[in-house]
């Protein structure tokens, strides 16, 4: 998306090319970071507002028009999807979205969810209406969930279950339910096996085996091996697969991502900026910078400074050719 087009659809970003859903149009409906989990692998940094309530972050009016404006422009993808930089459920909106959406366009909507609120009957009303959903369970006890997902006062481990328990009974659509490992954590024998007695319960037409990509911003993560990758998808049976991978972005969608790269180091080598001084000034959705100025920072070719008011620098000496 060009920074002339972000300046009109305020809450969309891409299409950007997803593993998972090909080339999907995101839909960002909470401000950044508002989400009911902490979780330790999170690429975008600790959450800002922790919280299991929904609000009328965004309103269905201003994001519907901005799809509507998107699809008058011959807008294309495989999916619409309703995630960004927040958890979507705690928009109070979101099924008037998703009906109001559907009745716009024939592309599929999916939504991406922590499911920590699926145990809600008005949210699950909403999130029904997708065609796909796709859930997260990243602990098979309590005490893990905890430590990995660090969730909002009020939300426990037990309704978590419920609620994907609930979603897979009354969905008619798929489900790709997806398993975030993360080093020492979560990737035991123990917490596996009682991962996959939850998962027998829940019986997602797809179960997606994930690890960290990016270095975390909100915790002491790490990446799970090849090999222990393989080995709990032989753990929890044929059904699963394995979807990390040490590529960040599909080859034919590179081009694009080539694009926001060459923006970006263009604003740093003139001065550093903030992440909000990047969007500000180019247009682009708050989680397209955050992961393409982690792509940077991996290659070297960026530096981020500070810790809590941080920037990010070109690092002086690097030529754009050696990307």
């Amino acid at each position: 998306m060009s920074a002339a087009d972000s300046d009109k659809h305020h809450y969309l970003y891409g299409p950007v090319p997803s593993r998972r859903l090909g080339r999907s149009l995101g839909v960002d409906i909470v401000p950044y970071k508002v989400c009911s989990y902490d979780c330790i692998y999170c690429q975008l940094g600790r959450t800002t507002k922790l919280t299991s309530t929904p609000e009328r972050f965004v309103s269905a009016e201003d994001v519907v028009r901005d799809i509507e404006q998107w699809l008058e422009q011959n807008g294309t993808a495989d999916y619409i999807t309703f995630a960004g930089s927040g958890e979507p459920t705690l928009n109070s909106e979101l099924g008037e979205m998703i009906r109001a959406t559907k009745g716009l366009t024939d592309i599929p909507l999916a939504v991406i969810t922590n499911g920590s609120l699926l145990n809600d009957p008005k949210i699950r009303e909403a999130v029904l209406m997708a065609d796909v959903i796709l859930p997260s369970l990243d602990a098979g006890t309590e005490y893990t969930f905890r430590i990995i997902n660090r969730p909002a006062p009020g939300v426990r481990f037990e309704q978590v279950i419920e609620g994907l328990m609930r979603t897979s009974v009354e969905f008619s659509g798929p489900i790709w339910l997806e398993v975030m490992l993360v080093e020492g954590v979560n990737d035991s024998d123990d917490e596996i096996y009682a991962i996959r007695e939850i998962v027998r319960h829940i019986w997602p037409d797809k179960l997606q085996i994930n690890t960290v990509e990016r270095p975390s911003r909100s915790g002491n993560a790490s990446r799970v091996s090849k090999e222990r990758l393989i080995e709990v998808c032989e753990i929890m049976g044929e059904d699963a697969e394995i979807i990390a991978s040490n590529t960040d972005e599909s080859v034919a969608d590179g081009q694009q991502w080539q694009q926001m790269e060459s923006e970006l180091i263009r604003m740093l080598s003139v001065r550093p900026c903030t992440v909000g001084d990047i969007v500000a000034a180019s247009g682009f959705n708050i989680l397209e910078v955050t992961k393409c100025l982690q792509k940077l920072e991996q290659k070297g070719i960026v530096e981020r400074v500070g810790d809590i008011d941080h920037y990010y620098r070109y690092v002086k000496g690097v030529q754009q050719d050696d990307r």
